[in-house]
């Protein structure tokens, strides 16, 4: 029993859609007084992305295509008619961790217990930043020169712990 029993596992499996994105123009020029951003519309018929999320490959270009949306130039004492925040959603997120605990009784009030930890056990890598809104894994501002570019966001890579302890 010291060796093959007190054994225990557990798993957390975390999966949600994407963030929906959010587009706008850092080439504004509405007074600040009127307190609004520019929205970029989107360009009835055309393709948002430049690239299909499934298959996306940051050395391929840019993930969307700025000839979809209100080009910057049209921001000149306008905000655009675009929405705040698109259907567009980005990528969605999974994760999944595992603990294996192995308890051993020593005495009847001495307890030595081992833990391993696997955070992201598959070590599954998403283009996004889970949990931070407005934090985002591609430059969604129409006027710039990296629009729809990757900044080398992703989810954690796998974080493994290993531990010991002894409750008495």
């Amino acid at each position: 029993n010291k060796v093959v029993g007190g054994w225990e596992m557990s798993s957390i499996f975390h999966a949600s859609t994407g963030l929906p994105y959010y587009f706008r123009s850092g080439y504004c020029n509405v007074p600040g007084q009127f307190r609004m951003g520019c929205i970029p519309g989107i360009i009835p018929g055309s393709n948002v992305f430049a690239q299909d999320k499934g298959s996306f490959d940051p050395a391929k270009g840019p993930l969307f295509n700025v000839d979809a949306f209100q080009p910057s130039t049209d921001f000149n004492f306008y905000a655009g008619n675009g929405p705040r925040i698109t259907t567009i959603r980005g990528f969605g997120y999974h994760n999944q961790s595992l603990a294996f605990i192995k308890n051993t009784k020593i005495t009847e009030r001495l307890n030595f217990q081992i833990r391993a930890e696997f955070f992201n056990v598959w070590n599954w890598h998403v283009f996004s930043n889970p949990g931070e809104w407005g934090g985002r894994a591609f430059n969604t501002d129409v006027s710039g020169t990296n629009f729809g570019e990757w900044n080398g966001s992703v989810s954690d890579p796998r974080n493994i712990q290993i531990g010991a302890r002894i409750d008495f």
